[in-house]
C-alpha cells in the first residue's frame, strides 16, 4: 500500500496461536508456505479450557506429525459417555444410555474421543512448528490495525517491547478467538456477524471448574474411614472420581464431569449450568461450589457398610486450578472470509459444551483451509494466473458449514439429554432408551453415538465452488486403516497408518493418488494408465508417488516399487505395535474399510485434508480429474 511503512512481508499472516492457529501454522510449515504468527500472550495459557477432542481432531494432530505425543503426553482415550438420570448426586448410578468411544468404529483408525490437556496440545504443536523452521512467531504482540489493498493485507502490531511493526501478507488467517481483534474490530464493521445456526438456539451460562486431585494415605489422613475396609489410596480415588465421562441429566441442574489428561495427572472437570435468576459470578464462588459439586464427592457410609454417616473425599487433597463462568452458545459467522481475511476456529463459530466440538471444529477448519492457502499463495506468488481466491475460500466455507451442522446436530442431541427438565419427557426418555437397548442392533447403534452416521460426505448442492468431482464419487472423507509394506516380507509387521503412508514426508505432490488393487498386475496396469498425471494436474498429484494397497497375503510383485505397495494390517498386528502405546487396542476395526467404501481396482485422488477428490475407474476419468485439479490451482474453481 502506498505510503505504508512495511517492515516485513510473507505469504500468510496468522493472528492467534491457540490450538487452531497452531494447527494452521503446523500444516503451512509442512507445505513450506512462509508465514508469520502474531499472538498477544507471551506464554501458553496453562488453564486447561477445552478437554475433549474427537477422532477427527486426533487425526488432525496425526496430520501434523505429532501422533506419538497424543496418547503419551497430551491425554488418553475418553472411554464411555455415561448419561445418568435422577436428582440424587450419585456418580455410581447406572446410566440410562451409554456411548462407547473407546472403539475404532468411526473409520479414522483412532478411538472416538481423547480427554486432553489443552496446554500440552499447544506446546506439542509449537514444538513441531519450531522444528520445521518455516514460521516466524511473535509472542506477546498485539494487533492494532488491519488494512487491505488489491494485492496484499497489512497487519500492524505492537511487540512485547512496545515497538510498532507492520507485516504484509497475501492472506490473513484470524484464529484469535470469539473476542479477537480481527472479527470484532475489522470484519464486523464490514458486515460479518455471529448468527444463530439454522433453527438451533442455545445461549446459557455455565460454571466450569478444574481440580487436580492428590491421594490421601493412611499416614496423611489416618481417620479416613475407608482404610478400615482395606481400600488403597488409588481405590479411594477411583471410587470418588470414577473413569468414563458423565453427563448428569439432573432435571434440577444439568452437569457434566469426568477425568481429563493422563491418568497420572489426576485432573477432573466439573461443569454445571447456571439457573435462571442466579448470578454466574456468585455461582463460581467456593461456597456455591460446595453446595453444588461437593455432594457428588460425598458418599453414604452405608455404601461401604459403615453406617449412616457420610464420607467426603478429603478436601485438602483437591487443588482448584480454575473455577469461572462461561457463556456457551451455538453460533456461526454469516461469512468466514472477506477479501484477503479468513476466519477460523472460535473466531468463526462457537459451540455449546455437550459434544467436545470446540477445538475439533477449529482443527477441521485448519486442515481444510491450509492446503487451499498453499495453492492460492503459490499461484499468486508465481503469477501463474488470475486466480479467484474468493471462490476457493467460498468452497471451503460451504464444505465446513455442512460438517459444522453435522457436529452441531450431535452436540444438540447430547444437550437435549442433559438439560431436559420436564418430568413427563424425562420419564419417556429414560424408558424409551431402556427399551431400545433391549434390541442388540439398536443398542450397538446407540453406543456408536455420532459415529453411527459414518464419515463425513459433502453434498455438492450446497456450493459449486467445492473442491471435489461429484460425478466421480468425490466429497467423502477417506477412511483410515493400518498397513504393512509388502517389502517387509512375512513375519515383519511394522505398522503404519494409511494417512502417513499416503502423505509421507518427502512427497512433492500436494494431493496424492492411491491404488486399491486386487492383484499385482492390476496395480501395474493402473500405474501405467496414470502416466502423464503430473503434467495434467499441474503437479498437484504425481504419478511417481502413487501408493498401492492390497488386501491379500504377502506376495512378491515384480515390476512394482515394493516401498510403495502395502497390504492392509489386522487389528491384532496393530495392538502389539508401538503405535498402540497408551491407547486401547482396536475394537470394531475393519481392515477392509477402504475397499468396502471405495472399491477395488480404482485410482483414488485424495486431498490433503483426507477428502476424496475423485474415484477413477480408467484413464479417461483420471485425466478428467487431473484437468479439474489444474483448473482448481489456476482459477480457484473446478468448473
Amino acid at each position: 500500500m502506498e505510503g505504508k511503512d512495511v517492515q516485513d512481508s510473507t505469504e500468510v499472516v496468522i493472528c492467534g496461536f491457540g490450538p487452531t492457529g497452531a494447527m494452521v501454522s503446523a500444516l503451512l510449515s509442512q507445505y513450506s508456505v512462509p508465514h508469520v504468527v502474531i499472538e498477544k500472550d507471551a506464554d501458553i495459557n496453562v488453564d486447561p479450557r477445552g478437554i475433549a477432542l474427537d477422532e477427527d481432531g486426533i487425526r488432525c494432530l496425526q496430520a501434523c506429525g505429532v501422533y506419538q505425543e497424543v496418547f503419551t503426553k497430551i491425554g488418553q482415550c475418553m472411554g464411555n459417555f455415561r448419561f445418568v438420570g435422577g436428582r440424587k448426586p450419585d456418580l455410581s448410578r447406572e446410566p440410562f444410555m451409554e456411548m462407547a468411544y473407546g472403539t475404532t468404529e468411526g473409520g479414522t483408525g483412532h478411538p472416538g474421543f481423547l480427554c486432553h490437556k489443552q496446554p500440552e496440545i499447544e506446546r506439542t504443536l509449537r514444538t513441531r512448528i519450531s522444528s520445521l523452521g518455516v514460521a516466524r512467531v511473535h509472542l506477546g504482540s498485539r494487533v492494532t490495525h488491519i488494512e487491505e489493498d488489491r494485492d496484499r493485507v497489512y497487519v500492524t502490531y505492537i511487540d512485547q517491547a512496545g515497538k510498532t511493526h507492520t507485516v504484509s501478507g497475501l492472506f490473513l488467517v484470524a484464529a484469535d478467538g470469539k473476542t479477537g481483534f480481527t472479527r470484532k474490530q475489522y470484519l464486523e464493521p464490514r458486515g460479518i456477524s455471529m448468527q444463530q445456526i439454522g433453527t438451533v438456539s442455545y445461549d446459557k451460562e455455565w460454571v466450569a471448574l478444574n481440580w487436580r486431585i492428590s491421594l490421601p494415605t493412611p499416614e496423611t489422613h489416618p481417620t479416613f474411614p475407608l482404610w478400615a475396609k482395606g481400600y488403597t489410596p488409588e481405590q479411594v480415588y477411583d471410587a470418588f472420581f470414577p473413569s468414563d465421562f458423565r453427563f448428569l441429566c439432573n432435571p434440577d441442574r444439568a452437569s457434566v464431569c469426568g477425568r481429563f489428561g493422563l491418568d497420572q495427572d489426576r485432573l477432573w472437570r466439573f461443569e454445571f449450568v447456571v439457573l435462571p435468576g442466579e448470578d454466574s459470578t456468585v455461582m463460581a464462588k467456593p461456597e456455591q461450589i460446595a453446595r453444588v459439586v461437593h455432594p457428588y464427592i460425598t458418599h453414604p457410609g452405608s455404601r461401604y457398610g459403615l453406617g449412616s454417616k457420610s464420607i467426603i473425599y478429603p478436601l485438602d487433597c483437591i487443588e482448584v486450578l480454575r473455577c469461572r463462568p462461561f457463556r456457551f452458545s451455538a453460533r456461526s459467522c454469516n461469512k468466514w472470509s472477506l477479501g484477503r481475511v479468513i476466519l477460523c476456529g472460535d473466531a468463526a463459530h462457537v459451540f455449546p459444551p455437550f459434544g467436545g466440538q470446540g477445538i475439533a471444529s477449529g482443527f477441521r477448519d485448519a486442515l481444510s483451509l491450509a492446503w487451499r492457502l498453499a495453492i492460492a499463495s503459490k499461484t499468486l506468488m508465481n503469477k501463474e494466473a488470475e486466480q479467484d481466491h474468493a471462490a476457493l475460500f467460498e468452497g471451503w466455507h460451504a464444505e465446513r458449514k455442512q460438517q459444522l451442522n453435522k457436529s452441531l446436530a450431535s452436540t444438540v442431541r447430547n444437550g437435549e439429554y442433559v438439560t431436559e427438565a420436564n418430568p413427563l419427557r424425562v420419564f419417556i426418555r429414560d424408558w424409551w432408551l431402556w427399551l431400545v437397548q433391549m434390541v442388540p442392533s439398536w443398542r450397538h447403534t446407540m453406543r456408536l453415538g455420532n459415529r453411527a452416521e459414518g464419515l463425513t460426505r459433502f453434498l455438492w448442492g450446497d456450493g459449486k465452488n467445492m473442491a471435489f468431482v461429484d460425478p466421480l464419487s468425490g466429497g467423502m472423507t477417506i477412511p483410515q486403516v493400518y498397513a504393512v509394506p509388502l517389502s517387509s516380507g512375512p513375519g515383519n509387521t511394522k505398522i503404519s497408518f494409511t494417512d502417513d503412508v499416503i502423505f509421507s514426508a518427502g512427497k512433492r505432490g500436494l494431493f496424492q493418488a492411491i491404488i486399491i488393487a486386487s492383484s499385482g498386475a492390476t496395480a501395474r496396469d493402473l500405474r501405467a494408465a496414470a502416466k502423464g498425471l503430473s503434467d495434467a494436474s499441474g503437479g498437484l498429484v504425481r504419478e511417481d508417488e502413487i501408493t498401492a494397497f492390497r488386501d491379500g497375503n504377502w506376495v512378491p510383485e515384480p515390476g512394482n516399487s515394493p516401498s510403495q505397495v502395502y497390504r492392509f494390517a489386522h487389528g491384532t498386528e496393530f495392538a502389539v505395535d508401538d503405535l498402540c502405546r497408551g491407547r486401547p487396542e482396536p475394537i470394531g476395526y475393519d481392515p477392509l474399510r477402504l475397499v468396502s467404501e471405495l472399491g477395488r481396482d480404482k485410482v483414488v485422488i485424495v486431498r490433503p485434508d483426507r477428502v476424496v477428490f475423485a474415484v477413477c475407474n480408467d484413464r479417461s476419468e483420471m485425466m478428467l480429474a487431473a484437468g479439474k485439479l489444474q483448473r482448481l490451482q489456476t482459477t480457484g474453481r473446478i468448473e
